[in-house]
């Protein structure tokens, strides 16, 4: 009983002292916003008034605001910034509060005054621009250019602050499938006349509670109706917010933990109550000699009632007393932030009250004469004895249909549970007992009958007395624990597998590294390579493409399939077998490098011209400016040529050459148009020119999800960067490495740069590190986002850790009890037969043939009992553990988890109850057989 005491406690009180380092885990993890309030409005003449309106209606949260220009376009684009059909480049002008707080400079200064501007690291690199660089500024309605220094380049400094939300297009330098490149950051007013505003609150949620954060919702809920008025922003008036979203997961989220936590709860309180219940059975057995002598002398079934409930009450009043404080200290010592409550208590009053019925119910029985309550049980119609096991069965089977369907989790009742994540396990293990109660004992009596054909007498007495039992108690009780460790043990370990399935889809290699800043600076790959730890470094971008109107884009990851033998990871079930064999694919389809290298050469123009000379994997080599009379001898070298991009800011065309490099060259104006040279070599260049190799794939070979191809209603094409390029799928499969969305395509990147390049003019920079190995000291790096899958695997995730923790908690409770059961069975079993070993010893049987005889019989009930439970187990576990594992926003993990079986744990918890069987039945025949003489001397004294 204290046993039982001490588990339930100590899960109860664990279970609540989880739940606040989840919900402040979860509000960590969420989406930016998922944590504040986004409004955008027209500011008109009365800007001032509706800004102190916004602010007012989020007081005391903190508000930043922002106002966006519109109108202007930029003059003279360089760098990769890919004009409209009109050619034309739009200025994302923004004014932002507090931009220093949360960024920070990769160059430069802040602005001093109006006559600056600032840039974000990746508009600064699509523009061609650079600190100290001047910025030409189009007013597109009256035609009036204005020229702006840049006096600084920056980067967030946390890109999971919802402060980005104000400006989206911070981390890729554009809005997406759209001419406008930004955030360019100025306060001068000329840009902001007639301007819309934006405005970031964000709700105090350090210290977060469910009900806190719901109050915040629905205080945001109410706001967003009333705002629009109050404001005086009106009809333009858009108003944002994923608070709602984040309060609805931390419920279920929440639920998903009560369900979990209550799973090895119930598992107990089965294996408990059986134990008990066996006990209550064997004190019945032992005393109905008493009992009938009691009923014979006049005691009514009420006052035996009476007698057996304060033996009841005697026996689990300690261990309620002392079971929840023993339980809190115990935990607390590696828990400090368990405690001690009222809820602690009433599982302890409650698992005592039950106790006492349980031990009083066998009292209760109608009484009969001591013949009839000795002679054997009635036999009862084999429907009527099946009705309620059909009943459990039905229920289980009808879990297992439901689980398969479940897409979230749901409160029933107001139980604060979900009863079906709940039950599920436990119905499975009580439906393996109700198979082993029917079954067990006449296996028993089966496998008694083929041992008895052995020669040995002990085994021969043995196994006839185990056959001719007439219950199957221990048996039961030994199967039921091994199948409860055995479900606890698989449930744990899938969760704990899960999460490093989840770890390596999100990460997809080793180690993942984000540029923060959406483009690598110069030096970066060679700054990786050179850390400690690392293998192999292999550049990446990620971009989202447009699939069929209506439905949500897909992601797109290009890296050179190739370099990433060896790097990236993925279960081979999701790549549709090794992720090797699929980037084999994509490399064998790209057919052979179209690159060229770059060799020594000399550049001439007839006015001022820059050339670069541009890589793949978004290297750049700037070659210098020529001019007339001043050519530009170049040295540098480097394989993965993809060509050159020519710039000139001439008015009038600008003849331009390069010698030195040993193959055929295609040029494209930035129009589109395909620029032919002389007979010399020699090219007009125009604004700008890009020279590209003639030998480049026709299409680009491409492997995208299921998901993915269902959402395309052309898959001959995709639109990278507003650019649309042929494809050729090679592979269809669950899930792209590095990805967790259900719609996304992983590209030879090789074969999409020179599409883009020769097509285009485009260059797209490195935004992300796959690497393979461990790298260590980071501390010179910066503007990095770094994505470690064993950190991820290994981290803290207080909802699963819980769980884990009561399931292991759950699996040595069972054994725990399943022990005490069997000790009290044995010792029971041996006192039974205490008649027929003296008769069989006065017969001559020695003390040690009938010692082996009884170790013996437990040998093979145990022996049926861990087999059958560990059948049971492994059955329930494999149906429903993938099911039951969720993350903590109670969804389904990406993958899917699969079923993981801890075999060392789980055998050896079968072997260690048949041990402790055996060496219970051991010292309890020993002690039985050394009573055999005194036994012998009252044989017939109670006849």
């Amino acid at each position: 009983m204290l046993a039982a005491v001490l588990l339930l406690a100590g899960l109860t009180a664990y279970a609540t002292a989880s739940a606040a380092e989840g919900i402040r885990a979860a509000v960590a993890a969420a989406d930016p916003d998922e944590r504040a309030v986004l409004v955008h409005g027209a500011l008109d003449t009365d800007a001032q008034a509706r800004d102190r309106a916004v602010r007012d209606a989020y007081a005391p949260a903190p508000v930043s605001a922002a106002k966006y220009g519109s109108g202007w376009a930029v003059r003279g684009a360089g760098g990769t910034a890919v004009p409209d059909q009109s050619g034309v480049v739009y200025a994302s002008l923004v004014q932002l509060d507090e931009l220093p707080e949360h960024a920070e400079l990769v160059s430069g200064a802040w602005p001093a005054g109006t006559g600056d501007v600032a840039l974000a690291q990746p508009a600064a690199a699509a523009l061609g621009l650079t600190s100290g660089k001047t910025l030409r500024l189009e007013d597109r309605r009256t035609g009036k250019v204005l020229a702006r220094k840049v006096s600084g380049v920056w980067r967030p400094k946390d890109t999971t602050d919802p402060y980005w939300l104000l400006t989206p297009d911070v981390f890729s330098g554009h809005a997406p499938q759209t001419a406008t490149y930004g955030p360019i950051v100025s306060a001068d007013p000329v840009f902001f006349t007639g301007a819309s505003g934006g405005w970031l609150a964000e709700p105090d949620l350090v210290n977060p509670t469910i009900g806190a954060v719901r109050r915040t919702a629905d205080a945001a809920t109410a706001t967003k109706t009333d705002l629009p008025r109050t404001s005086g922003l009106g009809n333009s008036a858009t108003v944002n917010t994923g608070i709602p979203v984040l309060a609805d997961r931390l419920e279920r989220a929440d639920l998903v933990r009560r369900s979990t936590l209550v799973t090895p709860m119930l598992l107990v309180v089965v294996l408990g109550g059986y134990a008990l219940s066996l006990v209550a059975a064997l004190l019945a057995e032992a005393r109905r000699g008493e009992t009938a002598l009691l009923r014979a002398r006049g005691a009514s079934r009420r006052q035996l009632a009476g007698l057996a409930a304060a033996e009841g009450l005697a026996l689990v009043l300690p261990a309620a007393l002392l079971g929840p404080p023993l339980a809190v200290a115990l935990l607390h010592l590696k828990y400090p932030e368990v405690t001690l409550y009222g809820g602690v208590w009433l599982v302890a009053a409650l698992l005592a009250t039950g106790g006492v019925i349980a031990l009083t119910l066998p009292s209760l029985r109608r009484g009969g004469t001591y013949l009839a309550e000795t002679s054997g049980r009635k036999r009862l119609p084999m429907l009527r004895k099946a009705g309620l096991d059909l009943v459990v069965v039905a229920l289980a089977v009808l879990s297992w249909l439901q689980l398969r369907q479940y897409a979230a989790p749901t409160g029933a009742g107001g139980l604060g549970i979900d009863p079906l994540l709940s039950a599920a396990p436990t119905l499975g293990v009580l439906t393996g007992a109700v198979l082993a109660v029917r079954l067990l004992p006449p296996v028993a009596r089966f496998a008694a009958g083929r041992l008895n054909r052995g020669r040995s007498r002990s085994a021969l007495l043995g196994t006839w007395q185990a056959g001719r039992r007439a219950h199957a108690g221990p048996m039961v009780m030994l199967a039921l624990a091994v199948a409860a460790a055995t479900v606890s043990w698989c449930l744990a370990a899938t969760a704990q597998q899960s999460r490093a399935d989840q770890a390596v889809q999100q990460v997809g290699t080793d180690v993942r590294m984000v540029e923060t800043g959406g483009t690598a600076p110069d030096g970066r790959a060679g700054q990786l390579a050179a850390l400690p730890g690392v293998r192999t470094v292999v550049p990446a971008f990620r971009d989202w493409v447009p699939t069929t109107a209506g439905s949500e884009p897909a992601e797109l990851i290009a890296l050179d399939p190739g370099a990433a033998a060896g790097v990236v990871q993925a279960r081979d079930d999701t790549t549709g077998g090794p992720p090797a064999a699929l980037l084999g694919k994509l490399a064998a389809a790209a057919g052979p490098d179209t690159t060229g290298a770059l060799r020594p050469g000399r550049i001439t123009s007839s006015a001022p011209v820059h050339t670069t000379a541009v890589f793949a994997g978004g290297r750049r080599v700037d070659l210098g400016t020529s001019d007339r009379g001043k050519p530009v001898t170049f040295t540098a070298t480097g394989t993965g040529l993809l060509g050159f991009k020519i710039d000139s800011a001439s008015p009038e065309p600008v003849r331009w050459r390069i010698t030195g490099q040993d193959r055929g060259w295609r040029a494209m104006s930035s129009d589109g148009n395909v620029v032919l040279p002389d007979d010399n070599g020699v090219y007009d260049v125009h604004g700008r020119l890009t020279l590209t190799t003639e030998d480049v794939p026709v299409s680009v070979p491409i492997a995208l999800t299921t998901a993915a191809r269902d959402a395309f209603s052309n898959l001959t094409s995709l639109t990278v960067g507003g650019a649309e390029v042929r494809v050729d799928v090679v592979a269809t499969i669950d899930r792209v490495p590095g990805s967790v969305e259900k719609a996304a395509v992983l590209v030879d990147r090789p074969a999409l740069e020179a599409r883009l390049f020769w097509s285009f003019g485009i260059v797209r920079d490195t935004g992300e590190w796959w690497i393979a190995g461990d790298p260590s000291d980071l501390t010179g790096l910066s503007g990095l986002q770094v994505l470690d899958r064993q950190e991820l695997a290994s981290g803290s995730d207080p909802f699963s850790t819980a769980a884990r923790v009561a399931l292991f908690g759950a699996a040595l409770g069972a054994m725990l009890l399943a022990a005490a059961g069997i000790a009290a069975d044995a010792r029971a079993t041996a006192q039974h037969r205490s008649v027929e070993l003296a008769v069989l010893h006065t017969l001559g049987a020695g003390p040690r043939l009938l010692a082996r005889s009884l170790v013996i019989e437990q040998a093979l009930l145990a022996g049926l009992g861990a087999l059958t439970g560990l059948a049971v187990g492994l059955v329930v576990a494999a149906a429903m553990a993938p099911l039951l594992v969720l993350t903590p926003a109670a969804g389904r993990p990406v993958p899917d988890a699969l079923l993981e079986v801890l075999w060392g744990r789980t055998l050896g918890s079968a072997a260690l109850l048949v041990l402790v069987a055996l060496a219970v039945s051991s010292v309890t025949a020993l002690t039985a057989t050394r009573r055999l003489p005194a036994t012998r001397l009252r044989l017939g004294a109670d006849q």
